[in-house]
Order: C-alpha cells, then sequence, then structure tokens
C-alpha cells in the first residue's frame, strides 16, 4: 500500500511556526528521541532529526519533511535554521513513507520508517555520519 502514496508537491521554503531552533540541548545530528520520547525528560515527539545539505555538512532549514503511512495519515515538520525537525503531531501507523521538500526538490527516503526506529531519524543504525537525512 505504501508503494501507492505519491510524492508531495515541493514546498517553497518556510519558517517553522514556533520559530524555536531545538536549541534546549538538541544538537543537530544528536539522538532527538533519546530525550523526546514518551516519558522521557524533555516533550515527547512523534518524528525527529536534522537535514543536511547532499554533502551531508551543512544543516539546512526552510525544508518540509512529510511522514505518510499507508492509511492516509500525514505529519509535517520544517527544518529550523540549525536543521533541526521536529513534530509532536499524533502518528502511530507503520510502515510510513518519508519525503524531503524544498523547491526544486522532493526527495523520498528510499526504505519505509519502521516501528524499531519510530522515526527517530538520527538514531544509531539510520541517520547517523556519513548517511545524513539531506536536500541536494
Amino acid at each position: 500500500m505504501l508503494m501507492t502514496i505519491p510524492p508531495p508537491k515541493c514546498d517553497a521554503p518556510a519558517v517553522a511556526a514556533d520559530s524555536g531552533a531545538c536549541t534546549g540541548g538538541g544538537q543537530p545530528g544528536a539522538d532527538c528521541l533519546m530525550c523526546h520520547h514518551q516519558g522521557g525528560g524533555a516533550a515527547p515527539y512523534t518524528f525527529a532529526g536534522t537535514l543536511y545539505d547532499a554533502a551531508g555538512a551543512r544543516p539546512v532549514g526552510g525544508a518540509t519533511i512529510y511522514l505518510q503511512d499507508a492509511a492516509g495519515n500525514v505529519a509535517t515538520a520544517i527544518t529550523r535554521p540549525n536543521g533541526n525537525f521536529f513534530t509532536a503531531d499524533g502518528f502511530a501507523m507503520y510502515p510510513a513513507k518519508a519525503f524531503v521538500s524544498l523547491c526544486p526538490d522532493v526527495l523520498e527516503m528510499v526504505g519505509p520508517v519502521d516501528q524499531a526506529t519510530g522515526a527517530n531519524c538520527n538514531t544509531s543504525g539510520c541517520h547517523t555520519a556519513g548517511f545524513r537525512v539531506h536536500v541536494p
């Protein structure tokens, strides 16, 4: 069913509504959900991570991250100036597809987001050094 989900249209650069850069200890590239989970030391997030340029060297702000499940539920997040993105929107259906949108590019994640990672994009084994979430 995930294969039938079309990618979103490209989004113009945006500014996150809260204007925060997730700087309360959240370092770009760090494991966000280590603290931001139910019962953790910080507000729980549904999904979180950091967006970089294609080289994986510089954070990219203003992009829209989409997470969509087979039932049609969609959660979005805007990347902050330091590349961090997160949302607390309710979302519990896995597997899911992920997209990064920043005109003129829309990139689809090569594999589904699964229950094991729980959309913790910067977790070990997912998007860490050398394999960052990126936009060209």
